[in-house]
């Protein structure tokens, strides 16, 4: 059987406009959401953020984090020096923004937390530790791979 030239043109066509509607159904069901709902909020108040930093790199005894996949917890050790801690914990998911977790801060005498992470999925996730002691603000973020 041979197909002429006017049945060629229409079959090209109807390939064609399927395949964009294919395309279409594929992007539409893609999540095209920013990561951080407030981004340039967030994007504003950047130079705060940097000075956070700034401080926590001046310490001197550092935070010391731990995970510990037996009991799924992740354990923060804040400085013997610091009194008075008050802040928040954002296990934070780069890829799902809506699997983010937050978790107040709540130190033992030890200056010791100990936060129960069962409810994280495995993957990568971002620990962001913003606090602030005796009135002065920190923040520290570690990758926390989760097997």
């Amino acid at each position: 059987m041979k197909i002429n030239w006017g049945w060629g043109i229409a079959i090209f066509y109807s390939v064609f406009v399927l395949s964009f509607i294919v395309i279409l159904f594929y992007a539409f069901g893609q999540d095209n959401s920013l990561v951080t709902e407030n981004y340039y909020d967030t994007d504003l108040a950047y130079q705060d953020h940097k000075d956070k930093m700034a401080n926590y790199t001046a310490l001197t005894d550092k935070v010391m984090e731990s995970y510990h996949g037996d009991t799924r917890t992740y354990n923060i050790q804040f400085p013997a020096g610091m009194s008075s801690i008050s802040g928040e914990v954002h296990f934070y998911r780069p890829s799902t923004a809506s699997l983010d977790q937050r978790v107040p801060i709540q130190t033992d005498a030890s200056n010791q937390q100990v936060i129960p992470v069962e409810q994280l999925m495995s993957g990568q996730w971002m620990v962001q530790i913003e606090w602030t002691s005796e009135g002065r603000p920190y923040f520290k973020e570690t990758r926390l791979v989760i097997p």
